[in-house]
């Protein structure tokens, strides 16, 4: 940056504004004036959460766009990246236990069956401890002891005469100079390998029921997951780092393609192969969709704030969803029938669970897009100041008009179907409370009040039940709504094509 007191206390109050570590830089002797003159060095420290592809040139990118935004004389002369194992602990885990020395050591010259049993859960740690101490690589458990006995550490008392200090299993520490051990967390890795057994499975079954060219898309399938698998399941730290992750995913998803070919002799149904292949290209799709989403989510705006968010969102989608359900009845009486909504009465629960199609088509529409999102997100694809409240804006929308979108053309496709029943003679499905039935109408008096008359009373109309004091009726030869009261006529169930 230039050399000058006010670009320095500049400078340095942007960078440590974004929560980076900022330290003069002094050059040594041997490097001399490498700046130039007229110029003063920073050691900027950027903190990024992601993956190491994208990194060094999104910190390039903070800083210089921070620059070019406040107009600093600030710019960047190299950068590197600096990984922090902080997930790698070396130490050792010791442990002090309540326990006479002179009864262990007796249980240790004579063991009998009870001092085995405590000898055992002192090592599986199933006994109470009373003081933790972690160190470094591999100690000595006598040098440990006697630094506590001195007072060391903590300066709290330590009676190796009361106390026992041994090392349960699994907490001995690593030496420095042996290679970090990636680490290893078993519920994530065991649902990522259930969802490749299953998509395993769901391949070799689709291969088996396909035919022609189409059996190689469940092939393909499964060849993709061969590196994932196993390297899910091999070291990366074996000789042949490359060879053995590919024999083992080999060997595991081959198991998992031979286990789905004997599905179609076990199981009675035989649905069709495309079904399958979906089905299979779903649930290989669900371990990098669920990543994605995590990417998407980890130090973000919604983690810091869903502690409002979420709850905020249940009275809103108490609101919506039973008005997007009373679109979908709407589109669906008029845009087939050309009955106004009041034509059918329909209870609030239907009306909620209707919505859930179009909200459910649209919530897996913005998982996907998050979840695209989020990959980028990880490997610094994104890094614009502002991102994540735009982008929480336009996903809001997104939703809103993809549910509202996916609601209409359902209904309208269901409503159609509807129509070609009754044309043909049959009473329409039901379609998430509206049950219309076809039904013969014959007037108590010659003189009635009929809305968009006259009334056929010789062939059936179909209805969806009495609304109010009135009842709606709609004629498939006419394709004519038509609105009668209750008191006027005699509404009878269809019997015959014909009504007498």
């Amino acid at each position: 940056m230039v050399d000058s007191a006010e670009e320095s206390e500049l400078s340095t109050q942007l960078l440590e504004g974004r929560g980076w570590s900022v330290r003069p830089w002094v050059p040594g002797s041997e490097e001399g004036d490498a700046l130039g003159s007229g110029r003063r060095g920073l050691l900027v420290e950027v903190r990024l959460h992601g993956a190491r592809f994208g990194a060094v040139q999104a910190a390039v990118s903070e800083i210089e766009g921070l620059a070019r935004r406040h107009q600093a004389g600030l710019w960047v002369v190299d950068a590197a990246l600096i990984e922090h194992e902080l997930s790698v602990d070396r130490r050792t885990v010791l442990h002090a236990y309540r326990g006479r020395r002179e009864a262990l050591s007796r249980s240790s010259e004579q063991p009998d069956f009870r001092s085995r049993v405590f000898a055992w859960r002192e090592l599986l740690g199933l006994v109470t401890s009373v003081r933790i101490i972690k160190q470094d690589g591999r100690p000595r458990v006598e040098a440990v002891a006697e630094l506590l006995a001195r007072g060391a550490f903590t300066r709290r008392p330590y009676d190796p005469g009361i106390l026992h200090l041994r090392i349960p299993a699994g907490m001995e520490g690593r030496n420095p100079e042996d290679a970090p051990a990636e680490p290893f967390t078993l519920w994530p890795a065991a649902l990522l390998l259930s969802a490749y057994i299953m998509a395993g499975v769901a391949c070799g079954y689709a291969a088996t029921l396909s035919e022609g060219l189409l059996v190689l898309l469940p092939i393909l399938i499964a060849g993709a997951l061969v590196w994932p698998v196993g390297t899910k399941i091999a070291s990366h730290r074996e000789p042949g780092a490359r060879i053995v992750p590919l024999v083992k995913g080999s060997l595991f998803v081959a198991a998992s393609i031979v286990l789905g070919m004997q599905v179609p002799g076990i199981v009675a149904f035989t649905p069709s192969a495309e079904t399958v292949a979906w089905a299979a290209l779903t649930v290989v799709l669900i371990p990098p969709v669920s990543y994605g989403l995590r990417y998407a989510f980890v130090h973000s705006w919604f983690s810091r704030n869903a502690n409002w968010a979420v709850p905020a969102l249940i009275p809103a989608l108490g609101l919506a969803l039973p008005w997007f359900g009373g679109l979908m009845h709407t589109v669906y009486l008029q845009r087939a029938f050309d009955l106004p909504s009041e034509a059918a009465s329909v209870s609030v629960y239907w009306s909620y669970t209707a919505s859930l199609v179009p909200v459910g088509a649209a919530a897996l529409g913005v998982t996907v897009v998050l979840a695209l999102a989020g990959w980028a997100r990880h490997f610094h694809l994104i890094r614009v100041r502002g991102m994540e409240r735009a982008g929480l804006a336009l996903m809001t929308l997104f939703v809103v008009g993809m549910t509202l979108l996916t609601g209409i053309a359902v209904a309208q496709i269901d409503s159609s179907r509807a129509r070609e029943a009754v044309a043909s003679g049959r009473d329409p499905a039901r379609y998430y409370g509206i049950q219309g039935s076809l039904v013969c109408v014959k007037p108590l008096s010659e003189d009635i009040a009929v809305f968009n008359g006259p009334l056929a009373s010789t062939r059936p109309l179909l209805t969806f039940g009495p609304s109010g004091d009135r009842i709606w009726l709609w004629d498939p030869r006419r394709g004519k709504p038509l609105s009668v009261r209750l008191e006027d006529v005699e509404v009878t169930e269809k019997t015959s094509r014909a009504c007498s």
